[in-house]
C-alpha cells in the first residue's frame, strides 16, 4: 500500500541551478542598462560619442516609456523564477518562450543598432548573449516528451517557438513605427554623434 501511494505521488520537479544562474547574469547586465537610463548616467568604460552612448541615446532604447534594457531584466527575472520553481513540462514551455522572445527581440535591437543608428553597444551585445544562451540551454534541458498531447513534443515547440519569434518581431517593428521619437532623445542622440565624430572624451564623476 505504502509503495503504490509512493508511486503514484507526481515527481517534484528540480531547480534548474543553471538556467537560473545564467538569467541573473541577465538580470544584472539589463537592469544595470536600466538604471543608467532612468538616471541619465553613463555606464562604465561607455565615454561620451562611444557607440554605447550613442544607442542609449537612440529612440530604440525606449520601449513604451520604459528603456528598453528594463523590459529584458523582467524577462530574464520570469526566466529565473520559473527556473527556481522547477521545469516541468509546461513550465519549461513557458520559460522557453520568454527565451524565444528574449532572443529575437536581441537580434532585431542588433540588427537596428547596426543598420539604423550606426552603432553598437557592448552591454547590449552581452545582453543578447545571454538571451542566446538561455535559449540553447534550455532546448538543451527539454523535459522527454511523453505521449502525442505532450507539451514540449518537438513539433508543438518548433511551432510555437515560431510564432513567438514573429510576434515578437513585428510588435516590436510596430511600436517603434507608430511612436514618434521624442525631440529629447534625437537631441541626445545628434549630441552623442557628433561628439564621436569630433573625437571628444567626457570625463566625470556621478554619486
Amino acid at each position: 500500500m505504502a509503495r503504490s501511494r509512493r508511486a503514484a505521488e507526481p515527481e517534484i520537479p528540480r531547480r534548474d541551478w543553471w538556467v537560473a544562474a545564467l538569467a541573473a547574469i541577465g538580470v544584472l547586465v539589463a537592469g544595470y542598462l536600466a538604471v543608467n537610463k532612468w538616471s541619465g548616467g553613463t555606464a562604465l568604460l561607455c565615454t561620451a560619442g562611444s557607440g554605447c552612448d550613442i544607442v542609449q541615446a537612440s529612440r530604440y532604447a525606449v520601449v513604451l516609456g520604459l528603456p528598453t534594457a528594463a523590459w529584458g531584466a523582467g524577462l530574464y527575472a520570469a526566466v529565473g523564477a520559473l527556473a527556481l520553481l522547477g521545469l516541468p513540462p509546461r513550465r519549461w514551455l513557458a520559460a522557453f518562450l520568454l527565451a524565444v522572445a528574449g532572443t529575437s527581440f536581441s537580434l532585431y535591437l542588433t540588427y537596428l543598432s547596426i543598420f539604423a543608428v550606426g552603432a553598437t553597444c557592448a552591454y547590449c551585445l552581452a545582453s543578447a548573449g545571454i538571451a542566446l544562451g538561455l535559449f540553447g540551454l534550455l532546448l538543451l534541458r527539454r523535459p522527454p516528451a511523453t505521449g502525442r498531447r505532450s507539451p514540449v513534443r518537438a513539433t508543438r515547440v518548433v511551432a510555437l517557438g515560431s510564432a513567438t519569434a514573429l510576434v515578437t518581431v513585428i510588435l516590436g517593428a510596430a511600436v517603434f513605427a507608430t511612436l514618434e521619437p521624442k525631440e529629447a532623445a534625437t537631441y541626445q542622440e545628434a549630441l552623442a554623434r557628433h561628439l564621436k565624430a569630433s573625437g571628444a572624451v567626457m570625463y566625470g564623476a556621478y554619486w
